[in-house]
């Protein structure tokens, strides 16, 4: 018997959380009807809703701006980084080449 309790209750949604969660939804209702019959609190509402988007748009911009300079210096790192291993790959490559000439030239006189 108590195996098919806890079947029954895993397969669906526990009674007592949808009894908790109606009443919790219940109140807040209640209380935005209560706290939106009132013009004062409507335009409190209303107000603190834009300045909480504008907040988040300031928010968001500067995210943006911190993000574009970043980026920006990382670019502008690997440029420069490009350009040492350029410059590493050239003198290697140099190096190599005289080094096969001294020995070709060593090969030659054997």
């Amino acid at each position: 018997m108590k195996d098919q309790k806890v079947v029954q209750q895993d397969e669906g949604i526990n009674p007592m959380v949808v009894a908790v969660a109606g009443a919790v939804m219940g109140a807040g209702i209640a209380v935005a009807g209560v706290a939106l019959a009132d013009k004062k609190n409507r335009d409190k509402i209303k107000e603190t809703a834009v300045r909480a988007k504008e907040l988040t748009v300031e928010y968001v911009e500067g995210i943006q701006k911190q993000v574009k300079e970043k980026k920006s210096a990382v670019e502008e790192q690997i440029s420069e980084d490009k350009e040492k291993v350029r410059k590493v790959v050239a003198s290697a490559k140099n190096s190599l080449h005289k080094t096969a000439n001294a020995v070709n030239k060593a090969v030659q006189t054997i």
